[in-house]
Protein backbone atom coordinates (compact mmCIF):
# COMPACT_ATOMS: atom_id res chain seq x y z
CA UNK A 1 0.00 0.00 0.00
CA UNK A 2 2.82 2.40 0.85
CA UNK A 3 4.58 1.54 -2.39
CA UNK A 4 1.41 2.32 -4.39
CA UNK A 5 1.12 5.68 -2.62
CA UNK A 6 4.75 6.51 -3.41
CA UNK A 7 4.33 5.51 -7.06
CA UNK A 8 1.25 7.72 -7.43
CA UNK A 9 3.02 10.65 -5.82
CA UNK A 10 6.05 10.12 -8.05
CA UNK A 11 3.85 10.01 -11.16
CA UNK A 12 2.14 13.23 -10.12
CA UNK A 13 5.46 14.98 -9.54
CA UNK A 14 6.82 13.80 -12.90
CA UNK A 15 3.67 15.00 -14.68
CA UNK A 16 3.96 18.42 -13.02
CA UNK A 17 7.62 18.69 -14.01
CA UNK A 18 6.78 17.73 -17.59
CA UNK A 19 4.06 20.39 -17.78
CA UNK A 20 6.31 23.07 -16.33
CA UNK A 21 9.13 22.10 -18.68
CA UNK A 22 6.87 22.29 -21.71
CA UNK A 23 5.62 25.76 -20.85
CA UNK A 24 2.01 24.53 -20.91
CA UNK A 25 1.24 25.91 -17.48
CA UNK A 26 0.10 29.50 -17.36
CA UNK A 27 0.22 31.75 -14.35
CA UNK A 28 -2.94 32.57 -12.47
CA UNK A 29 -3.74 35.93 -10.98
CA UNK A 30 -4.01 36.32 -7.25
CA UNK A 31 -7.00 38.62 -6.91
CA UNK A 32 -6.00 39.28 -3.32
CA UNK A 33 -2.87 41.26 -4.16
CA UNK A 34 -3.21 44.76 -2.74
CA UNK A 35 -2.75 47.98 -4.62
CA UNK A 36 0.77 49.36 -4.41
CA UNK A 37 0.92 52.92 -3.14
CA UNK A 38 0.68 55.09 -0.07
CA UNK A 39 -1.65 53.64 2.56
CA UNK A 40 -1.22 50.04 1.37
CA UNK A 41 1.02 47.25 2.70
CA UNK A 42 3.73 47.64 0.08
CA UNK A 43 5.71 44.41 -0.06
CA UNK A 44 9.26 45.10 -1.17
CA UNK A 45 9.14 42.43 -3.90
CA UNK A 46 5.99 43.97 -5.36
CA UNK A 47 7.42 47.49 -5.26
CA UNK A 48 10.69 46.29 -6.82
CA UNK A 49 8.68 44.70 -9.66
CA UNK A 50 6.72 47.92 -10.21
CA UNK A 51 9.99 49.85 -10.31
CA UNK A 52 11.39 47.35 -12.81
CA UNK A 53 8.33 47.72 -15.07
CA UNK A 54 8.55 51.51 -14.90
CA UNK A 55 12.25 51.49 -15.83
CA UNK A 56 11.67 49.09 -18.71
CA UNK A 57 8.56 50.67 -20.21
CA UNK A 58 9.35 54.37 -19.76
CA UNK A 59 13.17 54.30 -19.81
CA UNK A 60 13.18 55.95 -16.40
CA UNK A 61 16.06 55.41 -14.07
CA UNK A 62 14.46 55.07 -10.67
CA UNK A 63 16.22 52.93 -8.11
CA UNK A 64 14.78 49.41 -7.85
CA UNK A 65 15.11 49.32 -4.07
CA UNK A 66 11.71 47.88 -3.14
CA UNK A 67 10.68 50.96 -1.16
CA UNK A 68 7.63 52.95 -2.15
CA UNK A 69 8.32 56.66 -1.95
CA UNK A 70 7.66 59.92 -3.77
CA UNK A 71 9.92 59.03 -6.71
CA UNK A 72 8.08 55.74 -7.32
CA UNK A 73 4.71 57.47 -6.98
CA UNK A 74 5.69 60.13 -9.54
CA UNK A 75 7.03 57.46 -11.89
CA UNK A 76 3.79 55.44 -11.65
CA UNK A 77 1.79 58.59 -12.38
CA UNK A 78 4.01 59.35 -15.38
CA UNK A 79 3.66 55.80 -16.68
CA UNK A 80 -0.12 55.97 -16.28
CA UNK A 81 -0.25 59.26 -18.20
CA UNK A 82 1.95 57.83 -20.95
CA UNK A 83 -0.12 54.65 -21.19
CA UNK A 84 -3.32 56.65 -21.38
CA UNK A 85 -1.89 58.94 -24.05
CA UNK A 86 0.36 56.67 -26.16
CA UNK A 87 -0.31 52.99 -25.61
CA UNK A 88 -3.92 52.82 -26.86
CA UNK A 89 -5.09 50.96 -23.79
CA UNK A 90 -8.03 51.19 -21.48
CA UNK A 91 -8.19 54.64 -19.90
CA UNK A 92 -6.09 54.89 -16.75
CA UNK A 93 -6.47 57.40 -13.99
CA UNK A 94 -3.05 58.94 -13.30
CA UNK A 95 -3.26 58.63 -9.52
CA UNK A 96 0.17 57.25 -8.63
CA UNK A 97 -1.26 53.94 -7.38
CA UNK A 98 -0.38 50.63 -9.06
CA UNK A 99 -3.68 48.77 -8.83
CA UNK A 100 -5.37 46.09 -10.89
CA UNK A 101 -6.15 48.36 -13.86
CA UNK A 102 -2.57 49.65 -14.10
CA UNK A 103 -1.17 46.15 -13.64
CA UNK A 104 -3.39 44.78 -16.38
CA UNK A 105 -2.31 47.51 -18.82
CA UNK A 106 1.38 46.99 -18.01
CA UNK A 107 1.24 43.21 -18.35
CA UNK A 108 -0.72 43.41 -21.60
CA UNK A 109 1.83 45.91 -22.97
CA UNK A 110 4.69 43.57 -22.18
CA UNK A 111 2.93 40.53 -23.59
CA UNK A 112 2.16 42.31 -26.86
CA UNK A 113 5.67 43.83 -27.07
CA UNK A 114 8.11 41.47 -25.31
CA UNK A 115 11.11 43.26 -26.80
CA UNK A 116 10.36 46.24 -24.55
CA UNK A 117 11.86 44.44 -21.56
CA UNK A 118 15.44 43.25 -21.25
CA UNK A 119 14.51 40.10 -19.31
CA UNK A 120 11.16 38.52 -20.17
CA UNK A 121 11.61 35.84 -17.51
CA UNK A 122 11.94 38.50 -14.82
CA UNK A 123 8.96 40.40 -16.25
CA UNK A 124 6.94 37.19 -16.17
CA UNK A 125 7.96 36.39 -12.60
CA UNK A 126 7.06 39.90 -11.52
CA UNK A 127 3.57 39.32 -12.91
CA UNK A 128 2.94 37.21 -9.81
CA UNK A 129 3.73 40.09 -7.45
CA UNK A 130 1.70 42.96 -8.89
CA UNK A 131 -2.06 43.37 -8.92
CA UNK A 132 -3.95 42.81 -12.16
CA UNK A 133 -7.29 41.43 -13.26
CA UNK A 134 -5.60 38.47 -14.93
CA UNK A 135 -2.00 37.51 -15.36
CA UNK A 136 -1.24 37.72 -19.06
CA UNK A 137 2.41 36.62 -18.98
CA UNK A 138 3.35 32.97 -18.71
Amino acid sequence: MRLTHLLRRGATVLAAIALLGSGAVTAHADPGLPTIGYGYPNRSTSVRCVQYYINQLTHSHIMEDGRFGPETERAIRGMQERADRDWGTHPLKADGYFGQATGQVVLERIKQNPWLVDDYRRASTCGHFVPSYTVVLN
